[in-house]
């Protein structure tokens, strides 16, 4: 093992032990209710911190999301923290990551009307850390009524100009997600060769840029299927990156008559078959995207922990952990059968 990683592997590796595991998820799959699911977590070794201030009989789903939200970021200082000079510069770029989710987050409840929760819950250590590693406005992204506002919370960072573009396109939620998205995958890819050399530089770029090109599959997959979407439009989205697809390959993915011949070229032509199966009204490519991405993460993580790799896809992991708790949340609240749920989340 290198041993200018080992430490990080060491603290990796402990960190990585109060993940939850599968009997965990069974168990959170037998709750009734989201104070249920609270008083359980709050016994685990992964959230009885970030749980701690929170009553379980009064905890509600906008504050758990919203604290779950921000262990991501919790897990990331205490990386951060850890590591010198030279490894943080590479960190500071997943963190534009948070602060797209971060966007998202605020622009949803602009489109749905939600009440935003996190002024009811104490965030103040995860507060103090956003507010000296972003030029994002986050006063005024939390009291944002328009998307207007949002960009005026965004003038000093590189967000004002998608979400320009966005207003100016008249773009929905999901595609000014995508937008967003394309904003920091494209800054990562660029900043990969001067950040990183060698295996680390290649293992990193074989996450993102499969994800990437998963990504940018999906995105044609529901601009045919949900949006009918003309493939001039499908074509402004994709993320301009090519890892394991071709520039002819994609274009004959856009160009496909049909779902029917999309699918079939994914399966003829890409390495990304898995990503459709099965996918219809009862499984959407967005599951299968995370059991896929998991995978590959989780194999990263265990064979090359002495890299840099290793922290992004310890990042990762936790990111789908704390999805998959999102969504028995969510399945909970709506009375989604227990066999249901247990399918839309990454523990095949």
């Amino acid at each position: 093992m290198s041993v200018e990683y080992s430490a990080v592997a060491a603290k990796l590796k402990a960190m990585h032990s109060k993940f939850l595991t599968y009997e965990d998820y069974e168990e959170l799959l037998t709750k009734k209710s989201v104070n249920d699911i609270c008083g359980y977590l709050k016994n685990t070794a992964g959230y009885g911190e970030v749980l701690s201030g929170v009553n379980e009989r009064d905890a509600h789903r906008g504050a758990m999301e919203v604290l779950l939200d921000s262990e991501l970021v919790n897990e990331y200082v205490r990386l951060y923290n850890f590591m010198d000079h030279t490894k943080r510069s590479f960190m500071e770029l997943w963190f534009m990551r948070y602060e797209v989710e971060f966007l998202k987050r605020a622009i949803r409840h602009i489109y749905t009307h939600e009440e935003n929760s996190a002024d009811e819950i104490d965030q103040r250590k995860f507060n103090a850390f956003f507010e000296t590693h972003t030029k994002i406005n986050r006063e005024v992204m939390m009291n944002a009524k328009s998307l207007s506002d949002c960009i005026e919370a965004c003038k000093d960072t590189p967000f004002a100009k998608t979400l320009q573009r966005a207003e100016n396109l008249d773009a929905d939620f999901f595609s000014m997600g995508m937008m967003l998205d394309w904003r920091y995958y494209s800054a990562i890819w660029r900043a990969l060769g001067k950040n990183l050399n060698g295996d680390g530089e290649k293992l990193i770029k074989k996450l993102i840029g499969s994800e990437i090109d998963m990504l940018n599959l999906m995105w044609i997959y529901r601009g045919k299927k949900y949006f009918k979407f003309p493939n001039e439009i499908i074509f402004t989205y994709i993320l301009p990156i090519r890892y394991r697809i071709s520039e002819d390959v994609m274009r004959q993915l856009v160009n496909a008559e049909s779902i029917e011949k999309f699918t079939d070229t994914v399966n003829r032509s890409t390495v990304y078959g898995a990503l459709f199966e099965g996918c219809g009204e009862e499984r959407f490519p967005e599951e299968n995207y995370r059991y896929i991405y998991n995978k590959l993460s989780k194999s990263i993580f265990v064979n090359h922990s002495e890299s840099m790799a290793a922290v992004y896809a310890y990042l990762n992991l936790k990111e789908t952990e704390l999805k998959n708790i999102t969504t028995i949340i969510e399945g909970i609240r709506y009375s989604i059968n227990t066999e249901s749920i247990r399918g839309h989340i990454g523990i095949r």
